[in-house]
């Protein structure tokens, strides 16, 4: 079985999401917000490859896939037993600077 896994960049990521979202707009649609992103990567468990290549879109090879939910990009990282999330950034964020700056950190 396939199990999930969350960087510590990621949980931070969430955290960070779900307080601005709060601030922003409401508690409640922070939580809404929060279950879809968390429900979209759950389904990763059974369909691990389901997210694009991230190599296609920035024609550079590497092992990320990403998923697009609730205008933000989850990045992860796929083995024989686990998805790795990686970070998870906003479609108005400069994801790859964030990513790549980060990776060398997540991949332990």
């Amino acid at each position: 079985m396939i199990i999930i896994e969350y960087s510590p960049s990621a949980l931070e990521d969430l955290q960070q999401l779900i307080e601005y979202l709060t601030i922003q707009h409401s508690e409640n649609t922070a939580k809404k917000i929060l279950k879809q992103i968390t429900s979209d990567i759950s389904r990763l468990e059974i369909f691990p490859l389901s997210g694009a290549s991230l190599s296609k879109m920035i024609d550079a090879p590497t092992d990320y896939y990403y998923i697009f939910t609730e205008k933000n990009f989850v990045f992860y990282r796929t083995s024989l037993n686990s998805v790795r999330i990686i970070r998870i950034l906003n479609e108005k964020q400069n994801y790859l600077i964030h990513l790549f700056k980060d990776s060398v950190h997540d991949t332990e």
